[in-house]
């Protein structure tokens, strides 16, 4: 039900270097591709030069967006062996000429055209042999319940530090509602750590990369014996969502903006594939505090 760890920040194998050298990119001011620029060309990494980076997150948005998966970790930012299937097979699908992974500006307006709606989509986009986030199963909108729901979103916002999608949205509250117990605070104190790891260099990019990094949300993405996520994440109830809303409206803003870890601190919650080590640790981590049913804090 809960957090819990095997080993941290270890990558998924298939987005590091062939030779070894996986790295971490972070955000720029400067985007090197936008859609219209038809100069512009984003290549396939590593390295991840941090110019390229909010042009690379575009473009794996409008990928997602007309079917083709880019990877577990979504929009991260970084033009790895994931992402370059995706736009392989969206230039096989709209004959887009070149180098198979090479993304040329005149390749980045057309997937933007397609994205809009100004150009049509193929019916059946090809696959791409990517592992596709919360088991391949797409995440149906959620009733959040109107104006309550935009004022905690920007409660979030703010505390993240930048606007949301509404598909980041609707995972960030899923994964809360699965993470973490009915208490209030604890519900704040899980989203605000996930809010954290978007925000740190230790982790995948953007929050739909932390929720589907490998080993690190048994709730989002199941542990080794079971991959499935959990009930609570794949169907919460209209009641568990106002819930989190509420939490983030009345705690979210005064939680702690260092923690980066948490775990369940019952030992009965372990089961299968999960490590127990890992509360025992956190429980005499320095600055560690129980909120509910949860140990928070950082292991160094």
């Amino acid at each position: 039900m809960r957090y819990w760890e095997i080993k941290e920040n270890i990558p998924d194998i298939d987005e590091l270097d062939p030779r070894g050298k996986g790295q971490m990119g972070m955000p720029a001011d400067i985007s090197k591709a936008d859609s219209n620029d038809l100069d512009a060309t984003l290549t396939l990494g590593p390295p991840y030069p941090p110019e390229q980076m909010d042009g690379v997150r575009k473009m794996q948005d409008q990928l997602i967006k007309i079917g083709y998966s880019v990877g577990r970790t979504g929009v991260d930012g970084k033009y790895g062996p994931r992402t370059a299937r995706g736009v392989e097979a969206f230039k096989k699908d709209y004959n887009e000429t070149g180098n198979g992974t090479e993304m040329t500006g005149t390749a980045l307006d057309k997937l933007a055209k397609v994205e809009s709606g100004a150009i049509p989509k193929v019916s059946k986009p090809s696959e791409t042999g990517n592992p596709k986030p919360f088991g391949g199963k797409e995440l149906k909108a959620l009733d959040f319940g109107g104006e309550k729901n935009i004022e905690a979103k920007k409660i979030a916002e703010e505390f993240l530090g930048r606007e949301m999608k509404e598909q980041e949205w609707n995972a960030l509250v899923r994964a809360t509602v699965a993470e973490a117990s009915p208490d209030s605070k604890e519900q704040a104190a899980v989203m605000a750590v996930i809010l954290n790891r978007a925000n740190s260099s230790k982790y995948p990019d953007g929050i739909m990369g932390v929720l589907t990094q490998k080993n690190q949300f048994q709730a989002v993405t199941g542990t080794p014996a079971n991959r499935s996520p959990s009930r609570n994440f794949s169907r919460p109830t209209s009641k568990q969502v106002a819930s989190v809303v509420d939490a983030v409206m009345n705690h979210l803003s005064k939680s702690n903006k260092t923690w980066l870890n948490f775990t369940a601190n019952n030992p009965k919650a372990y089961g299968a594939g999960t490590n127990i080590d890992f509360m025992y640790a956190m429980r005499q981590s320095p600055g560690a505090k129980v909120i509910g049913g949860t140990v928070f804090g950082n292991i160094a």
